[in-house]
Order: structure tokens, then sequence, then C-alpha cells
């Protein structure tokens, strides 16, 4: 059975005068969560949640897991912050068979978007922003497209 992926670039994160670490703002908090009980009330969920090393990625998916994945606990893994070349974590992609939340960050999702699918997204993403992906059919494709 394919496998989803859910592409995911972090919550509105704080400047880094506010907030050394860049966490999320309580205004992008606010909105993951809303974003979160829009694709519960939707019955998306998702087998695995990774988020890159950043607090901001962290904190937005230990949201979505919460809410979509009760019983799943994020885990941080590494290739996935702003500048990781994306090409590196390709081959790994291909061979995974759950429903997976990855949650990077700008440029990292637009440039992994564009070597999946072949398509330029561009790097105007929202924060928050959530691609559905499938490869039911041998090749990757956008199903749809969610933002706060």
């Amino acid at each position: 059975m394919p496998m989803k992926l859910y592409l995911m670039r972090h919550g509105k994160a704080a400047a880094v005068q506010e907030d050394p670490e860049e966490g999320l703002t309580e205004q992008g908090r606010q909105e993951i969560e809303q974003l979160a009980k829009r694709l519960a009330d939707q019955g998306v969920t998702f087998d695995r949640v990774l988020h890159s090393e950043k607090i901001r990625a962290k904190q937005t998916a230990l949201i979505m897991a919460e809410r979509l994945a009760p019983a799943v606990t994020p885990q941080m893994k590494t290739g996935l912050k702003p500048n990781d070349d994306p090409r590196e974590l390709i081959p790994e992609l291909e061979t995974w068979q759950q429903d997976t939340l990855v949650t990077s960050h700008l440029p990292f999702v637009p440039m992994l978007l564009t070597r999946l699918t072949g398509e330029n997204h561009g790097m105007n993403i929202a924060p928050g922003s959530v691609f559905c992906l499938d490869n039911t059919h041998g090749d990757w494709r956008v199903e749809w497209v969610v933002s706060p």
C-alpha cells in the first residue's frame, strides 16, 4: 500500500531578537492548533512524525502529533534543517512504508517538493503549510495543500 508523505513548513516563529531559539510565536502556535483541528476533522492522521533539530519545527510537530497522531512520539531527524540538501533524504524516503509527517523549513521544503514532483513550487510557502504527497502511480504527486 502506498504511503502518504505530509511535508510541512513549521508555524510562524519569533525573530531571533525576541527569542534566540526562534520558537513559535503565540500566533504561530494558535494557527498550527487550528490547522491540526481542521485536518483532524477531515480524518488526516500519521503513523510517524519527524522534525528538524530546530525548536520551531519540533513545536509544530508536537502540536500536529497531539491532535492527529496521539499515539505517535515525534522524532528529531538530522538532515531536515533549512539549508540541508533534500537529495540526501530521498533514497531513505523512497523506502518508507508509513504515512509520515515531515516538519521542516524554507528552503528545504520547496526544494524537496521540487525534487520529488519535478514541479517548482517556489519559495513563497506560508508558515504552517502542509503538502500531502502520494506516490500511488509510481511518482510523487501533490494531492492537496493547506495553510493556516
